[in-house]
């Protein structure tokens, strides 16, 4: 675990209003508001923010968001799944107990993040950027992290058979109190990444390399 990376945390107001998606719109921007045991489905928008807000409970359903913007904002036992929020920003967002399987976060720019025992199977972050990021007691089977740029990026005690890392330099980025059997990286860029004696033996034999 690289205990060094230091995580801002939301700035989330103590006392927020309730709020409800009924009027969502393009354009939309939130503030200092919470979200609780709702639903928003099937809704395409442009440009709507959230900015110091809490979800708790909320499912997101088959919603495409361009140009999405989340800024102190807490995500709390949602289920954000099968979404397409490419191109999205989180700065100073936490998603805890949360499920995002199938949901694209590609090109997103996601800056002083957690991830706490989320389930995220078969996600996307390809092209992503990601700066002070912790993945933490997460399963993200099957999920893409193609071309990553990354600066402070922690997987902490996660499940990532079958991840595809490819096209990202791996260079300090600790595997080791992760799992996985199988891990797609590309062979150049696997140097200076840190792992543990069965995953050093998988890497090895996606090399060729017999041990014996």
């Amino acid at each position: 675990m690289n205990t060094s990376i230091k995580i801002a945390q939301p700035r989330i107001p103590a006392n927020l209003s309730a709020s409800h998606f009924d009027e969502i719109d393009h354009e939309s921007y939130y503030t200092n508001c919470q979200f609780k045991d709702c639903t928003l489905s099937s809704k395409q928008l442009e440009n709507v923010c959230f900015q110091h807000v809490s979800f708790i409970n909320v499912t997101f359903e088959h919603c495409q968001f361009t140009r999405f913007e989340c800024l102190d904002v807490t995500f709390e036992g949602c289920n954000i799944s099968n979404n397409e929020w490419i191109g999205a920003i989180f700065h100073r967002t936490t998603f805890k107990d949360t499920k995002f399987l199938g949901t694209n976060f590609a090109e997103s720019s996601i800056v002083d993040a957690q991830f706490d025992h989320c389930i995220g199977n078969y996600s996307s972050f390809n092209y992503a950027s990601m700066k002070q990021v912790r993945f933490q007691d997460c399963s993200l089977l099957e999920s893409e992290f193609f071309e990553v740029t990354w600066k402070k990026l922690d997987f902490v005690r996660c499940q990532l058979n079958q991840l595809s890392i490819m096209q990202t330099n791996l260079n300090g980025l600790n595997f080791s109190d992760s799992e996985f059997e199988n891990l797609s990286v590309s062979i150049d860029l696997v140097k200076g990444c840190k792992l543990n004696a069965g995953q050093a033996l998988v890497i090895a034999n996606m090399l060729g390399i017999q041990i014996v």
